[in-house]
């Protein structure tokens, strides 16, 4: 009788089984479920966080199974989950008792630890667990992880390899490998790495992934689009190869295949505000403006918080003249990210082209307070300040920027030139012209658009025209 009942129950619904269970909750009583019964509801419990009710069925069935290591373990876990750690040590040290050779006891253990950030317990835990574990390549993973919040890159590098020489089917450790590489600054070495895996594992996705990745890193970007490539002839859907496969080809200025291969993942996955964004990015490379448009659209539309979309679309707006629209759109995306330097210089350039001098100032300033390094502001709000005969605040920033920068900087030259020509010292303008050709002539347009009135000076012409011809 008991039996046949028994096997009744562990053939129940999970949905039955919890209101079952539920039921119990409400009316006390006998609760009569099966080892495999009371698992799979603390499971469903759990997968829910409902830490609290899983708990109080790790109790129930410890009741009725109370030498039940699992039952203990799951509770312990719980406990963990719940940061109700001295319990959680508390079920375990009673699991011990039962079974000491418990590899999950001391993993339990060890991710207890982790949790109170005691990583070196943490990993001699994890080490015990390894001495008995048949899932060495998990647990090698964890003290890997261990040693990563340490910061000890080489050490977690050192046992990421090792998970993987264990079982090369752990994606998850190949890509955790791929990161602690790049935090220890080691991508050279990463690249040694997945080159010799792939000699005997030559059709890894993962390790053709990380090594296209690793060469990307690097700026090898004709090695990223190969590695990229055998990726893809493995597995044809692997929309994120396509994705990276695109940005390497955008960095090489092939703008028109880039958006070939975004496009090819959409084929593979929903479309995405970032490929939405990096598609509008090369169409604004290519000077087509519409489609950029319509792209960065998408990708707000998709993502409403995506600011750099917003300012995408804003700096569309202002190349076709649409002042009002680009403003618009600019201040969108500085509600989302206010204290981001470049986004408030975009606004300020604006600004200045919409004819708002006096706002495009406050803008520019507002970018000199995000960012002091920024030595390109400085000198545009220079132009500003000549432009509008701000003469004291024109002296004061060419002073600052000469005790920032000096002349070292080609473009300084050119700015403190110009500078001493409106200030009528055209003989210290014309040394400092002439220097200043001497390291860069492709920089005069700049020096020239500080002032309409230098393309009708004589002496700048004639040394521009001397350089132009050597």
């Amino acid at each position: 009788m008991f039996d046949d009942s028994d096997e009744e129950k562990s053939n129940s619904e999970p949905s039955e089984l919890i209101q079952r269970i539920e039921e119990y909750f409400k009316i006390g009583g006998q609760a009569y479920f099966n080892e495999e019964e009371y698992d799979e509801i603390i499971n469903i419990y759990s997968e829910n966080k409902s830490y609290q009710k899983a708990l109080k069925v790790t109790e129930i069935a410890l009741k009725q199974y109370p030498f039940s290591v699992v039952f203990l373990l799951r509770q312990a876990q719980l406990y963990g989950a719940s940061n109700q750690i001295s319990k959680a040590f508390e079920a375990l040290s009673k699991a011990e008792v039962f079974d000491p050779n418990n590899d999950e006891i001391w993993f339990t253990k060890g991710t207890l630890y982790s949790h109170l950030n005691e990583h070196d317990k943490a990993i001699y835990f994890y080490k015990q667990a390894l001495k008995i574990s048949n899932e060495a390549d998990e647990i090698l993973m964890m003290i890997a992880i261990e040693y990563e919040n340490k910061k000890d890159f080489e050490k977690a590098i050192h046992y990421l390899k090792k998970a993987v020489s264990k079982n090369i089917e752990n994606e998850l450790a190949l890509y955790e490998l791929a990161w602690c590489y790049e935090e220890a600054g080691l991508l050279p070495e990463s690249i040694e790495y997945y080159n010799s895996l792939l000699d005997d594992y030559p059709y890894s996705v993962s390790a053709w992934y990380n090594l296209g990745m690793a060469h990307s890193k690097l700026k090898e970007f004709d090695k990223a689009i190969e590695a990229f490539d055998f990726c893809l002839a493995i597995e044809e859907s692997f929309s994120s190869a396509y994705f990276n496969k695109a940005n390497a080809l955008a960095n090489q200025g092939e703008f028109a295949k880039a958006i070939e291969v975004y496009k090819e993942t959409f084929e593979y996955e929903e479309p995405d505000a970032y490929t939405h964004y990096y598609l509008a990015e090369c169409y604004e490379k290519l000077e087509d403006y519409t489609q950029a448009l319509i792209h960065y659209q998408k990708a707000v539309k998709i993502d409403p918080e995506f600011s750099i979309a917003w300012i995408g679309i804003g700096a569309i707006y202002d190349i076709k003249e649409s002042y009002i629209e680009s403003l618009f759109h600019i201040k969108k995306g500085l509600d989302l990210d206010p204290n981001n330097a470049e986004y408030w210089y975009l606004y300020g350039d604006v600004l200045y082209n919409a004819g708002c001098p006096e706002e495009a100032i406050e803008a520019y300033k507002k970018t000199m307070l995000l960012d002091k390094s920024d030595i390109d502001v400085r000198i545009d709000l220079a132009y500003v300040y000549h432009e509008f005969g701000y003469q004291q605040e024109l002296d004061e920033i060419i002073q600052n920027l000469l005790n920032d920068y000096g002349l070292d900087n080609v473009d300084m030259v050119y700015i403190y030139a110009a500078y001493c020509f409106v200030t009528n010292q055209s003989k210290e303008g014309l040394i400092y012209l002439e220097a200043a050709l001497d390291l860069d002539i492709e920089g005069v347009d700049r020096f020239l658009d500080f002032d309409p009135s230098f393309i009708h000076n004589p002496k700048i012409i004639d040394l521009i025209s001397l350089y132009k011809e050597i």
